[in-house]
């Protein structure tokens, strides 16, 4: 595969994401190495130097972090560990090792105040723990890796392989007549087969430099819950909007998050699919099909 320095070693590839990266690579022919949590803790610098020195890898992606931005409001120590100083420990063990450093982030690095779609070049501004603990395992990897990092910022994920919004919402929607979702917050809700296939195509090409990677089109929380509902087949469940305040969740949430992809389109020469039609594929392999 052009582009593609092997092996490649997925960091976090028991997870949502990493599971459908791992399947993609492997059926692209590429040399794969599977690290999670029980092979590798990107946290302890020893744990990542001895696994790089068994596998000497081309390419490193990582998709492995602490995503719980509740949770990291408590546990802000570990947030910082995995978020930020893993990103710090790859960095430095990929330059020793001579290997590109493929790292996923997040739209939390923004504090969603804006009104137009955030493009790569946009300051950040992170409101909570999880967000400022990517934000730092952004600067860690730009700073270790200059010319060999490629920083891949997504949001709103969902995928078959891991707990979601989507599954949230048909679980709550067995035992109640009604949901309360949020409609203060808007972003592009982003299917992790389409993410995947997407990181495998920048490593093709070689891509460097920080990316937006995320489904087409805008939405609430309430407005995709709604659609959820729909292709499900729930719609005797009432769908009632409530605001951000109004949750009451520990962490802050950005009201606007959406993030340009237009570079990644520019760089991949396609824009990954509406929302919707992921959503309908979600429920294709949900059911069984493949």
């Amino acid at each position: 595969m052009s582009g593609f320095r092997e092996p490649c070693v997925v960091i976090g590839s028991k997870g949502m994401l990493g599971t459908d990266l791992v399947s993609l690579l492997v059926e692209d022919g590429v040399k794969t190495v599977s690290l999670d949590i029980d092979d590798i803790d990107i946290g302890d610098r020893e744990s990542v130097l001895r696994a790089f020195k068994r596998y000497t890898p081309g390419t490193i992606i990582n998709v492995a972090a602490i995503t719980d931005v509740d949770g990291c409001e408590s546990s802000i120590e570990e947030a910082f560990r995995v978020n930020a100083e893993g990103p710090l420990n790859l960095g430095l063990a990929a330059s020793e090792a001579g290997a590109v450093l493929v790292h996923m982030s997040t739209d939390y690095v923004f504090d969603g105040t804006g009104s137009v779609p955030y493009n790569e070049e946009d300051a950040i501004a992170p409101m909570g723990v999880y967000g400022a603990s990517k934000a730092e395992g952004e600067k860690h990897v730009r700073e270790t890796l200059p010319e060999s990092h490629c920083i891949v910022r997504t949001q709103w994920l969902f995928g078959v392989h891991g707990k979601n919004f989507v599954e949230a919402i048909l679980s709550a929607a067995e035992t109640r007549d009604a949901l309360r979702v949020v409609h203060d917050q808007c972003g592009r809700p982003s299917y992790a087969p389409d993410v995947a296939r997407a990181l495998v195509e920048l490593c093709r090409v070689g891509a460097r430099g920080t990316i937006h990677v995320a489904g087409s089109g805008e939405a609430s929380w309430y407005e995709f819950a709604r659609a959820i509902l729909e292709v499900a087949g729930l719609d005797r469940v009432r769908v009632e909007p409530i605001t951000t305040s109004e949750l009451g969740r520990p962490a802050p949430r950005p009201a606007y998050s959406v993030l340009d992809t237009s570079r990644f389109t520019t760089i991949a020469g396609y824009a990954l699919r509406h929302w919707r039609e992921a959503l309908d594929d979600y429920f294709r392999v949900r059911a069984g099909g493949k």
